[in-house]
Parts: C-alpha cells; structure tokens; sequence
C-alpha cells in the first residue's frame, strides 16, 4: 500500500515530513489489471453501456471499458475501499448527454454512481458495479464579469477552483486540503472550510445549481426557482438528480497565513492544551486552525494546519501553537501566501489507495477531558493496527467560532454550531474491513458518551453527512428534516431511478 501518509480531515502526524521517505507509487504495482479483477460482466449492465454509447451525441462524451488505459483513473477513488471496478463507465460532456445517460438507466433499472472527483469515504456514494457517470468533463470556473459570484464544476477539486480565482481578487469557501472534490462536499451538507467562522460552510454560499432531474429533465435550483429542490439539494447528496454546475457566491481574497506544523509524540500533550486555549479564547473570525492527531509509523504524533484570512496575523493569534518555551515544532511551514498555495501544502490526495473509514461526532465544545479522551483512543487503536493491518489512526479536531448566523435553510440542519470532530482511519487488508469500521463507531461512540456525561447536550447537533460512516441512521443526519427529505425525493424522483445508487436512506 501507499506509505504517504497525509489526511485531512484528515492529516496524519510527521506524514507530511516523512512522506517521500516512502515509496507510494509502489501500490500500483501490486494491483491486478483491472480486466483480471472483474469475474464477470452483468449482460444487462453492458447493454446499458451499448444504449449510453449511442445515445450520448456531444462531442467530447464517450464510455469506457476496463481495458481502455483511462479506465482506472475513471473509477479510483482517494479510498481503495470505495473504489469499485464498474462495468462501463459514462463520460457525457453535456448536459443533454447527462440526461440520455440518466434515461437509459432509468428505463433499464440499473446500477449506477456518479463520481466527481472520488472523496468520498463510504462505499456505493459514489462508485458501482454497475455504470459509473463520472463528471471529469464538467471542471469549469467562470467568474462572473462583476465578480459577485462564480461557475463550478462538480468534476473539479478545490485546488483547481483556487487556481482559477488566483489573482482576481477573489475566491470562495471551498476546501481546505489539496485533492478533495467539489461535488459531493457541497451536496453532503457542507463542507467545512478556512472561512467557515466568517461566511458559514459552502452550501451557505451557494447562489444556484444546474442539474438534471432523475427522469432526464434539465433544471435549475435556486432560492427563487424550485426553492424545495434547492433546500435539498444542500445536504441530500445524490438523491435528486446529477448537478452539473454550482454558482457560488465569491469571497475577497488577498494573501494569507498558514501552512502546516507537525509534532512528535513528545508533543502531543502540549498540542491538547494549545487546542484547548485556542477553542476556548479565540475570538478571531479570520483565525483558524485545524490540530489532527494520529498515529502513524507505530508513535502518536500531531499536526496543526493553520491559517488566517491576511498576510500576518496579529501577535498573540496562534500563541500556543507558536511559543517556543511551551512547545517544540519538528517541522514548519506557517508563512504568508497564497490560498492556493496553503491548500497545496496539506495534500490530503497522496493519502490514497488505503482502505479506510471516517466517521463523526458533533459536540457543543472541546473540554480537556474530551481531548484527553481522544488522545487514549488514538493510543489504544493504535496498538491495534500491527495486529489488523492499520495503517493510520487520525482524529481531526475542528474548533470553530459560532456560525450560525450565517446558516441557511437546508437539509442538513447547521444552525446549532455544532462542531465535529473527524476520526479517519485507515489499513490495507480486505479481511480487516470488519474490525476497524466496527472501531471508529466504537471510538466515535464512546467520545459522543463523553460528552454527553459532561453535560453537552447533543440533541440537535446533527452528524456531518460527509464524514459520517456508511449506515449511519438518517435520523442522527437531518432530524426534523429527515420527513420532508423523504417527501420531496417522492416527488422529484417518483420511479425511484435514484435509488439505483447508495446514500443514506430517507
């Protein structure tokens, strides 16, 4: 397996200095063609492949088979675990190509995903046995001419957004980390971002969507045009139809602060108490940091990802994770730049090809017991990855400010300023499947206990969709909303052509 080890949610310990002391291009080697692993075709799935072939017209869209050289790259996914070997897959150019795709699936009933850039962590979200759509033709960025708001592709990730906002002024509230994608962190409730504490997470930024309906029609969802659809869409992932454009509001962006530090095991108790300082006494809305503990290489270890909306920070902004006679820094690469160039120095991307698993808590604040307590949890799963094959243990602790001012109705309730904690865990073996997704709802589980002996009321702190684990139950994802949810997916999708493919259930 892969042996760069950097996450985020995400970031494992000393990964980013010790990455290319490791050969991560090996894995590729080791896997079998793709044509070997495939044991047979579904006769009726290939006959889907034929009729999208001849339906889809624009040029540009075309399907692909198993032994075509772009094949894997169509289907892999940052998880190897989410990653399934499909028996097409589709690469409609257009949005009338979507349509014709979505047409023949429909009318055949068959198994179907679509794939934007491959982020996400639980199988069947966004890979299938069946006919993979992937969305690699749709990776525009188009700034409007007064630069309110701009055009993205579900087929991009983040860096690619930045990069086509870099020095104009402006850019948006997208993701923090390098390779994660565009599509299914806006429609899986979020996503979490570097600015979330001044503008909220990037569904509340969403001006517009385009997309295409189950039953093939092409459409628009805004708060003025469809408002039902578009409250759904913002959190109800894959369920009512295949977006292929998001308009999101822009933000100002000059030059910023931050990069990555990393800490060894010694560390790590000095790195729960600046945690602790900065979530209970920051009051800064450009301030950020996002502190990953991990273990990794056989020791616990942290990293810090750190930034602030500005070329310098005030002084005393990150003073726990700066000071020289309370903590020692093994590496550091906090400096001004570019977003672009802060993203790019966390590359969550090179992490793939493990199989892996995240899941969430979202609690009211971080205590000291509570951190504590996921400092054991990492050292006792930890211990366990010798014997099942782990690889890597991470918990991703994200202390925002309050930002429910800047929530908007959607179907992931997120007026609560709930904060999550990310637990990300990840080995190589098949067989281990079991044990550790058992694990992280075990870890996740007993943390949630916690908190709530701490007297943290977790009642309406709804889980994150996009970190929650395959099978969680809808109702700990959207509560009150979980009725409405199931009411409009009726509605847009009476034929259930979306329930050929895998979400959470509602």
């Amino acid at each position: 397996m892969r042996k760069v080890l950097v996450t985020l949610p995400f970031l494992s310990g000393l990964a980013v200095a010790l990455a290319f002391l490791f050969n991560w291009s090996a894995a590729l080697d080791k896997r079998l063609p793709v044509y070997v692993q495939r044991r047979f075709v579904n006769a009726t799935e290939l006959d889907a492949c034929k009729a999208i072939a001849a339906a889809m017209t624009t040029q540009g869209s075309k399907v692909v088979y198993p032994l075509d050289l772009t094949y894997s790259s169509l289907i892999e996914h940052y998880m190897a675990s989410s990653t399934q070997y499909s028996t097409c897959v589709a690469t409609p150019a257009s949005p009338s190509d979507i349509s014709a795709a979505i047409k023949v699936i429909g009318s055949k009933r068959i198994r179907f995903a679509v794939k934007g850039a491959g982020h996400a962590s639980n199988q069947g979200f966004s890979s299938t046995p069946g006919v993979q759509i992937s969305m690699t033709n749709f990776q525009q960025v188009v700034l409007s001419g007064d630069k309110k708001t701009v055009d993205v592709g579900p087929g991009n990730i983040w860096d690619n957004v930045y990069q086509g906002l870099q020095g104009t002024g402006v850019a948006v509230v997208g993701g923090r980390v390098s390779g994660v994608g565009v599509g299914g962190f806006i429609t899986g409730g979020g996503g979490y971002s570097f600015k979330t504490n001044q503008y909220g997470v990037t569904a509340d930024t969403l001006v517009s969507a385009d997309l295409v309906l189950p039953d093939g029609t092409l459409t628009t969802a805004s708060a003025s045009q469809n408002p039902d659809l578009f409250w759904a869409i913002k959190g109800g992932g894959n369920k009512f139809g295949i977006i292929h454009n998001f308009k999101l509001k822009t933000v100002p962006q000059g030059q910023v602060y931050g990069g990555l530090r990393t800490y060894t095991a010694d560390q790590v108790d000095a790195i729960v108490n600046a945690t602790l300082d900065f979530s209970e006494n920051s009051k800064d809305p450009k301030a950020s940091v996002l502190p990953t503990f991990n273990f990794l290489l056989g020791q616990p270890g942290a990293i810090v990802l750190g930034f602030y909306d500005g070329p310098e920070p005030p002084a005393d902004t990150f003073r726990e994770f700066t000071s020289t006679t309370e903590i020692r820094t093994f590496t550091n690469d906090w400096k001004t730049r570019t977003i672009l160039d802060l993203v790019k120095s966390a590359p969550s991307d090179l992490n793939g090809g493990q199989r892996g698993a995240f899941h969430t808590v979202s609690l009211e604040k971080y205590s000291r017991p509570l951190l504590e307590l996921i400092v054991s949890e990492l050292k006792y799963y930890g211990s366990q990855a010798l014997l099942h094959s782990g690889e890597l243990i991470s918990y991703d602790v994200e202390p925002f400010l309050p930002y429910s001012q800047y929530a908007t109705d959607a179907a992931w309730p997120h007026s609560t300023n709930a904060l999550p904690l990310n637990l990300y865990f990840a080995w190589s073996n098949p067989a281990e499947d079991a044990f550790w997704t058992e694990a992280i709802k075990a870890s996740a589980a007993k943390i949630t206990a916690q908190a709530k002996s701490e007297g943290q009321n977790l009642d309406n702190l709804y889980l994150y969709p996009n970190y929650a684990v395959g099978g969680t139950p809808s109702s700990q994802l959207y509560g009150p909303n979980l009725g409405r949810l199931s009411s409009l997916r009726k509605q847009y999708d009476p034929n259930n052509v979306m329930g050929l493919t895998t979400y959470f259930a509602f």
